[in-house]
């Protein structure tokens, strides 16, 4: 346990992209209570940062704000033909989010669906020709945000980090219902 006080790196820190944020911040009179120690704390709190981030490299994107489009432009890209419910379980979003995300994405002409020849009532989705173009432009921005974001991190730290957060997210993947 640790006295609620979080130690700053004031040397190693990112340059400070958020004109609102105080530059000159002191941060360590602040008592974090239990969050010093929570993990939950910690990973949310990341996970706003990094995806306001990556929405900022995104913003000249079709797929940039909202969450999801992203994952389903990438994952169905390297996977044609994958079910939107496999997709949603995957991204973890529920039948109806997963068909607004999907119609947001067909109107942009980013992705197409069309029925499954052996299953009439199953539907399959597939990149059209500009959402290949846009998921080679997606990827290529989210490598540079992820390791201008992380570079905090030496590389064994970064690969530790993924190791640690990939395990976390399988075991949860794996148990979770597929909301269908």
């Amino acid at each position: 346990m640790s006295n609620g006080r979080i130690e700053g790196r004031a040397g190693r820190a990112r340059p400070r992209s958020n004109p609102q944020i105080p530059k000159t911040i002191d941060f360590s009179e602040i008592d974090f209570d239990i969050f010093t120690d929570l993990l939950s704390f910690y990973v949310r709190t990341v996970n706003l940062l990094v995806s306001r981030d990556l929405d900022q490299q995104m913003a000249a994107l079709e797929v940039a704000g909202g969450t999801g489009k992203i994952s389903t432009l990438l994952l169905v890209g390297r996977n044609p033909g994958i079910r939107p419910s496999v997709l949603a379980h995957f991204i973890l979003k529920d039948r109806s989010a997963m068909g607004r995300l999907l119609d947001q994405l067909q109107q942009a002409g980013l992705i197409e669906q069309k029925i499954a020849p052996e299953e009439r009532r199953a539907r399959e989705l597939y990149l059209t020709a500009k959402g290949r173009r846009v998921a080679g432009q997606v990827r290529a921005v989210a490598r540079r945000q992820s390791a201008d974001f992380f570079s905090i991190l030496s590389g064994q730290e970064q690969a530790d980090l993924l190791r640690l957060l990939r395990k976390v997210y399988v075991g949860y993947v794996e148990q979770a219902p597929s909301g269908d």
